[in-house]
């Protein structure tokens, strides 16, 4: 998937660096396809679990903070690439993109191996629901200003299978295109969590 984004989003840079652990892999193959340089940007936190599923964004901030710490002697006066695996909200990948512009970055490029995500999951994955998907509500120029990246590029559906190097059809792709393969109730389509909610309250009547 590196090696496509890196063929699909090309980038004049110094470094490529990731969002460790999730963008590691990522990074290394659009490092090696672009022959820019991989480079560990960030010391992680073992301790702190994932960030995005955690249900108040105060806490989530809090949680990138401790977990990420910027390597500034790697990351000052740099053009940087910063590789992830996908952007859910927006609000964590902001705090990163500052951490490296704290930390001394001349520019940051940021590549996404997955396509936008735009709708939820409900097949069992812990995603948040349809409105708090930035892509789904911004244009990748939007999202773009508001991570405050001097670019941002996501690898393309196309691109994705064309990485995986199965056919398409044996993939779930809903969450980035809606093609959900078994129908989804439609209050549930309507609220992920409403049939959870009208579980709990027939319960405790």
């Amino acid at each position: 998937m590196g090696k496509e984004l890196a063929r699909e989003a090309p980038v004049d840079a110094d470094i490529v660096i990731s969002v460790p652990d999730s963008g590691t892999p990522a990074a290394i193959g659009y490092s090696a396809a672009s022959k820019i340089r991989y480079a560990e940007g960030f010391i992680k936190n073992r301790y702190i679990g994932r960030t995005f599923i955690q249900p108040v964004q105060e806490v989530r901030e809090i949680g990138v903070r401790l977990k990420l710490n910027p390597l500034k002697e790697i990351i000052q006066n740099k053009r940087i690439v910063v590789v992830d695996d996908s952007i859910v909200r927006g609000n964590t990948s902001r705090k990163i993109v500052k951490m490296l512009y704290t930390a001394g970055a001349r520019e940051v490029h940021m590549r996404i191996s997955s396509p936008p995500l735009l709708y939820p999951c409900y097949y069992g994955i812990d995603m948040a629901t349809k409105k708090e998907f930035i892509a789904n509500h911004k244009t990748i120029e939007d999202i773009r200003r508001f991570l405050n990246v001097d670019s941002l590029k996501y690898i393309s559906i196309e691109g994705l299978v064309k990485a995986i190097g199965e056919p398409e059809d044996k993939f779930c792709f809903a969450c980035f295109n809606s093609d959900y393969p078994v129908q989804i109730p439609e209050n549930m389509e309507h609220d992920k969590f409403s049939l959870d909610r009208e579980e709990k309250i027939s319960t405790n009547v």
